[in-house]
């Protein structure tokens, strides 16, 4: 097998696989797989896509045939929770908690080798439940989600607690308001569906938006019953990402956004709420108050910042690991240039103690033992035993990993 030219986080060692990296598209992979729907994952694909079959759910099948316009003999849906045979290879999708469609991979190889690709996943102990994954408990290696390792501040409550707390019970739903809800592409949808049971209302969402809910598999019904495209239909909008401030470093609401929708519609006032995990400022509000930050402009702007995120805090991170027990954690995010390098570093010590180091101990002791060959009665080093278990370093991945 010729070997791949791609970043080891995007590859699965003894496999012709590419993992979310079609911007690495070449003739030695033999399929890729794409975890789920968000732009950062699936670049590189284009309606002129011709490298390979891409394997995916059918939700993201579906957006990137809507979204993408790739030509349908190249997206193959799969079911989850049930076993594939790819190239040699089984391949089985489980639930990722992300968005819709999202899932992690499960691989495992003829040689009897096992691998957990997470793709981007939000971990909550319910995953744990499922039996495929279970199995893959002593994985050899697992491709994990680290967008908020390294950093303890990021923290967050459940998602369910924070999509049903949006709208507070003092926040009455009135037609002399306007509510805005900020989301991506896909993504919050939880948020939407927690906002139209506690208020009864549908939510507007405009054509684009309706394209997209209409491949996620919620049915015309259900559809018909949570949203509409008539913006005088509903006090409550969903808006694209951005349009009510940007969040990165740090959150600088768009007043002047607000302020036009409100004239736009004549309300008296406008309430908007931004959930997203990286608005990590929430955490100091939440624990000395009990609630989420607000912005305001006046009385008529306001702006709420909603602690929800898609990926796994630093403790689930962690608590993740440990389940699985991994012989090494691969981490698929913050780990490219030089500043990547370094971050690599520092989060392979973290999971240093979590991971299966077995296999790594073996090794150590039978090349001592090699070392002392024809030496009688030599005597071990005090310090020996007591050595400290390095985590491996990726480069060693493929070899170490045929053992």
């Amino acid at each position: 097998m010729s070997s791949l030219v791609a970043p080891v986080h995007k590859v699965i060692p003894g496999t012709g696989f590419v993992v979310d990296g079609f911007r690495h598209s070449q003739p030695a992979a033999t399929a890729y797989f794409l975890t789920h729907g968000h732009s950062d994952h699936y670049a590189g694909i284009t309606a002129n896509w011709c490298a390979g079959p891409i394997y995916c759910s059918h939700i993201t099948a579906r957006l990137i045939l809507h979204l993408l316009g790739v030509q349908p003999q190249y997206v193959h849906g799969l079911d989850l929770h049930k076993p594939y045979v790819i190239h040699g290879t089984e391949v089985t999708l489980v639930e990722a908690n992300h968005c819709p469609g999202a899932v992690q991979l499960l691989f495992r190889l003829a040689d009897g080798r096992k691998f957990i690709h997470c793709g981007d996943m939000r971990f909550e102990p319910a995953l744990l439940q499922d039996p495929h994954l279970a199995a893959f408990r002593g994985a050899t290696a697992i491709f994990l989600d680290t967008t908020y390792c390294l950093n303890a501040k990021y923290t967050f409550p459940p998602q369910v607690h924070a999509a049903s707390n949006t709208f507070s019970p003092d926040g009455a739903v009135c037609h002399q308001q306007l509510f805005l809800i900020s989301t991506y592409v896909i993504g919050k949808e939880k948020i939407l569906f927690a906002v139209h049971r506690s208020t009864g209302l549908r939510l507007y969402v405009d054509e684009t938006k309706w394209g997209v809910l209409s491949c996620l598999g919620y049915g015309a019904q259900l559809m018909r019953d949570t949203f509409t495209t008539d913006p005088a239909a509903s006090p409550i909008h969903v808006t694209g990402w951005g349009f009510l401030g940007d969040t990165w470093p740090y959150f600088r609401p768009n007043f002047t956004n607000m302020e036009a929708v409100r004239q736009q519609y004549g309300a008296q006032r406008v309430v908007g709420f931004c959930p997203t995990g990286w608005l990590h400022e929430v955490r100091k509000t939440l624990r000395e108050s009990g609630s989420f930050p607000v912005r305001h402009k006046g009385g008529r702007l306001q702006v709420h910042l909603v602690p929800y995120s898609e990926h796994s805090s630093f403790p689930e991170l962690q608590e993740y690991v440990k389940w699985v027990k991994p012989h090494k954690v691969i981490p698929t995010v913050n780990v490219e240039g030089a500043e990547g390098e370094r971050k690599l570093r520092s989060m392979l010590k973290v999971f240093g103690a979590l991971v299966d180091q077995t296999a790594g101990k073996a090794a150590l002791l039978a090349g001592m033992v090699l070392k002392r060959q024809g030496t009688a009665g030599g005597r071990v080093s005090e310090g020996y035993g007591k050595s400290k278990v390095e985590v491996m370093e990726l480069e060693d991945l493929e070899e170490q990993d045929s053992d």
